[in-house]
């Protein structure tokens, strides 16, 4: 997963991934930690809710870069003004599978930087 990041308002997350185990998996993890979670199956549905909810909703955008459709994605919040993708790094990618620990460890870091 790759992250892309913005703005700085209450922690809310949009996890885009096709395995809705790991949606699930994920949103209750970042929910006992009251983060809000919004989810996406597909590039479609993500780009949907940007539309919908304004992509400064969210403080930070996790992607399944190897999810058909992906390019798209990250390419579009790219492009988008109000949405800062971090500079390339070893730090931006949380490697599947990962533990809770290294979830919530990720996602607290790039939310307070």
């Amino acid at each position: 997963m790759v992250c892309v990041c913005a703005g700085n308002r209450m922690r809310s997350v949009m996890i885009v991934d096709e395995e809705e185990n790991i949606l699930e998996q994920v949103k209750a993890a970042l929910a006992s930690e009251d983060i809000e979670v919004i989810t996406a199956t597909d590039s479609r549905q993500a780009l949907s809710q940007l539309r919908e909810d304004n992509e400064e909703t969210f403080d930070l955008i996790l992607v399944n870069t190897r999810m058909p459709g992906s390019k798209t994605t990250t390419a579009l919040f790219s492009m988008k003004p109000t949405v800062k993708k971090q500079p390339a790094g070893v730090e931006d990618f949380l490697q599947k599978p990962f533990t809770r620990e290294q979830l919530l460890e990720f996602v607290k870091k790039k939310i307070e930087q």
